[in-house]
């Protein structure tokens, strides 16, 4: 018989389990709860009991309506090679629904993100998540999951900007790309498959982004939209450009790392400008 379980996440459980020592008045647990959204999550939860992995993230597809076009679908490999996705970071949460839908239809399920320490509370996703802790050292089990997966035939996807896009003069713009994913590409012979997510947040967003940058504030203040953004997203189409794998052999000693992911980054920044030629 299936298990029905039903998930929930409750954001005072989670602020007493990570600062015992503290208690926070009521009417601050409530604001963060509507920080963060927790009835919509919750919502998801609901509607959605027992399913987990990608049949969780399709009843996510359903109940926020994406839709998501694929350009480029072709580039696919199917001959059984081991693979890195990346992809830009322009939303926050779309792209990683969206491009777990494509994938993982396309690979069997067989598909791990890196998944910050927040994503952790997101327990019916949790098995397609690679831990990564940004603000502590990672424990052993972490480093354990993460090593025994590069020997099996799963596929990663990354963003490596680690950051969702900002807005320049009227222009949304990647953050740089860090090297890890170039490293990993050559150290465990994996081919790297370019991708790009067309979408966007809010003016409001970039406006408090770019407010904190003025003033030089260490807080991220845009952090606390990350939820408002992503349910903002409703009802929409977005477009997944895929091109052609770059062979992991591409990333020799003529660059180093970090200049053959500004290189990378470059090459999806290009992909939607490909896909507009190749339809003229």
């Amino acid at each position: 018989m299936q298990n029905q379980e039903t998930y929930r996440i409750d954001i005072g459980q989670l602020m007493a389990e990570r600062f015992p020592d503290r208690k926070l008045p009521g009417f601050v647990l409530n604001l963060l709860k509507k920080i963060v959204h927790q009835d919509d999550i919750n919502s998801l939860f609901a509607n959605a009991p027992g399913r987990k992995n990608l049949d969780f993230i399709d009843s996510c597809m359903e109940q926020l309506r994406f839709t998501c076009r694929v350009a480029g679908e072709e580039h696919l490999p199917s001959d059984g090679r081991r693979l890195v996705f990346a992809c830009n970071h322009p939303q926050g949460g779309a792209e990683a629904i969206c491009i777990a839908h494509v994938l993982g239809r396309r690979y069997d399920c067989k598909i791990k993100f890196y998944a910050n320490e927040f994503l952790t509370v997101f327990i019916p996703l949790k098995e397609l998540f690679l831990p990564v802790h940004r603000r502590r050292q990672q424990d052993r089990e972490s480093l354990r999951q993460i090593r025994d997966f590069y020997e099996t035939d799963y596929h990663l996807v990354v963003f490596p900007a680690g950051v969702t896009a900002y807005k320049s003069k009227g222009k949304i713009t990647e953050h740089e790309w860090h090297k890890h994913f170039i490293k990993v590409a050559v150290e465990h012979e994996r081919d790297v498959v370019p991708l790009y997510f067309e979408a966007s947040n809010s003016e409001l967003f970039y406006r408090i982004e770019n407010f904190r940058k003025r003033i030089h504030s260490k807080i991220n203040f845009e952090v606390m939209l990350f939820a408002r953004e992503f349910f903002r997203q409703r009802g929409r189409t977005f477009t997944l450009h895929i091109g052609k794998p770059v062979p992991w052999q591409t990333f020799d000693h003529t660059k180093n790392y970090q200049e053959w992911a500004h290189w990378m980054q470059r090459l999806v920044s290009g992909l939607p400008d490909r896909d507009k030629g190749d339809s003229a």
